[in-house]
């Protein structure tokens, strides 16, 4: 049997070596996204700040403040690696939160040109649906809602 390919991320038995907090664990959701597939890139700053203001979980946030997050966040993935980011966020979203979670991440592998997800994004979103554990029907309608959002910002 082989493994899946986000084994290391999603099944990963490290922990980060404090907990993070509803918001920490909703932007390591995106960071994880953004860096799944690329761990040496740099992710632009201005992606989570677009991504991340969306929700209203970060309205109180300032953009100096949401920086200093994902530095931070940048950092203990740095040190820790992705997996334990991962888990110390699956711990920290509740499950109210959990499509939005899904939503953010599926926002960090949208081509922000054209509204799509490549091809490649959609095995670690299936991967990610599956240890969130949205059904199918949800994980449809997150992804109607990110595309309508979408296009109503494009439009």
């Amino acid at each position: 049997m082989n493994m899946p390919k986000y084994d290391s991320i999603f099944n990963a038995e490290e922990y980060t070596d404090e907990p993070l907090n509803e918001a920490e664990g909703l932007a390591s959701i995106v960071l994880i996204a953004a860096l799944a597939d690329n761990p040496q890139d740099l992710v632009a700053p201005d992606l989570f700040l677009d991504i991340l203001a969306d929700f209203d979980l970060y309205a109180e946030y300032s953009d100096e403040d949401l920086l200093s997050m994902v530095d931070s966040l940048t950092a203990i993935a740095a040190d820790k690696g992705l997996g334990a980011l991962f888990n110390a966020a699956d711990e920290a979203i509740p499950d109210d939160l959990v499509p939005d979670a899904y939503a953010a991440a599926m926002l960090a592998k949208m081509n922000m040109d054209t509204g799509e997800i490549p091809a490649n994004a959609l095995v670690f979103l299936k991967e990610l649906q599956s240890v969130l554990d949205i059904d199918d029907e949800e994980a449809a309608e997150v992804t109607a809602e990110v595309q309508k959002a979408f296009e109503q910002v494009e439009g």
